[in-house]
């Protein structure tokens, strides 16, 4: 009886183990949380040229790093700040968050 006991245990053992890893993690819906996006439709290079605009337009100078990415970097005296910009069609990502950017890039792309 005990043996019965086990050869049923194990493969329900393991379906749950298959099943919990096939799900979403909890981390993918914590990033994609984290990203804005938008209300308008917009093409990718529109993103790009906005994105560009407004981060020139508060004061970062914006350098070009991949299709969907850019390197904003602002100075002032006493401070240096620099983060990434991930664009897509639909979003877009700034790390490390920097909340007075994302402000200048939301209004520009919601204009």
């Amino acid at each position: 009886m005990k043996k019965l006991l086990k050869l049923a245990l194990v493969p329900a053992v393991a379906l749950l183990m298959v099943s919990c890893s096939a799900t979403d993690s909890p981390d993918a819906d914590t990033k994609t949380a984290e990203y804005t996006h938008f209300k308008k439709k917009h093409s990718l290079k529109e993103v790009h040229d906005l994105i560009m605009e407004a981060g020139k337009e508060d004061g970062w100078r914006m350098t070009e790093y991949k299709e969907n990415e850019i390197i904003a970097e602002k100075f002032s005296d006493d401070d240096a700040k620099s983060v990434t910009i991930e664009f897509t069609k639909e979003y877009f990502y700034i790390d490390p968050q920097n909340g007075d950017l994302e402000d200048a890039i939301e209004e520009k792309l919601e204009d």
